[in-house]
């Protein structure tokens, strides 16, 4: 038998050089058609924006950059927060009524007595600015001016007890100072020097009508109060002598003080406490 690659050993190579041509031919075509598909890549990358893929998990995030803040927000003050506390303005004080004539006071003043809830049924003066001026004025020399009294008097009788062939004030005859007693130590005391105040102008003219042009009334009314408020505290049991025109005290140290302080005297012990009480209040507060 002869041999395969023997029988046919020129024709092979032909036909094997012809092989490696046509592929060589294939190959450049690949080739081509490869450039030219490259190049029709490239010219659509230029034509089209890349398309950026995001960023793995794993890389940096980039910085936000903050939003632009509108202009109305920048222009309009932030307001601060203040800690003190506005207080709304008081009311304009009203202004003060004007005062009366001295000779047309008394129902003025009776009238705001009794709007400011003061009893004003002892008072028995036609005009009382005036007649309380010469009866204070009368008590800070010591003296009782009974015609020129605010008030009416007690209404029962003075009374006495004979014992033994003594005369002694009945203790009985000191109730018949309670109303009064209980009257003026239930005026108020603010009241009073509030009213003083207000009606001063009135006040110094009553005191020019008596001689007094320069004087200032809280000090004639406490020197008023001083002159009652030295009068001495005794017992209840006073003796009297009777010199059948009046009854005069016993003891020549309370015979001889002052009228005003002897009209202390005949209220009794627990009235004249009271009475120094309530003068002690109005004091202070003529004082401050």
């Amino acid at each position: 038998m002869r041999d395969f690659g023997q029988e046919q050993g020129q024709p092979a190579a032909t036909s094997t050089h012809k092989g490696k041509l046509i592929l060589s031919v294939i190959a450049v075509i690949a080739i081509a058609i490869v450039v030219v598909f490259w190049l029709a890549q490239q010219q659509e990358k230029q034509v089209e924006p890349e398309i950026k893929q995001p960023d793995p998990v794993s890389q940096q995030v980039p910085e936000q950059q903050p939003e632009p803040v509108e202009q109305s927000e920048i222009d309009e003050p932030i307001p601060e927060i203040s800690e003190t506390v506005e207080l709304e303005p008081e009311p304009a004080p009203e202004p003060a009524k004007p005062l009366p004539a001295l000779a047309e006071s008394s129902e003025v003043v009776l009238a705001e007595l009794q709007e400011a809830e003061q009893d004003i049924a002892p008072v028995v003066s036609k005009q009382i600015i005036r007649d309380a001026v010469v009866f204070v004025d009368n008590l800070r020399q010591g003296m009782v001016i009974r015609e020129k009294a605010v008030i009416e008097g007690p209404k029962a009788q003075f009374r006495v007890l004979e014992q033994n062939g003594k005369i002694y004030i009945d203790p009985r005859s000191y109730d018949r100072y309670n109303p009064i007693v209980d009257w003026f130590v239930s005026l108020d005391t603010e009241v009073l020097v509030t009213m003083m105040d207000r009606y001063r102008p009135l006040i110094s003219d009553a005191l020019a009508e008596i001689g007094y042009p320069d004087q200032n009334p809280n000090d004639v009314l406490l020197e008023a109060i001083d002159t009652l408020l030295a009068t001495p505290s005794v017992g209840t049991v006073i003796e009297l002598n009777d010199d059948s025109v009046m009854y005069r005290y016993a003891d020549p140290t309370l015979e001889e003080l002052p009228a005003a302080q002897k009209q202390m005297l005949r209220t009794g012990p627990d009235n004249i406490r009271r009475i120094k009480l309530k003068l002690e209040s109005i004091q202070q507060a003529l004082m401050q």
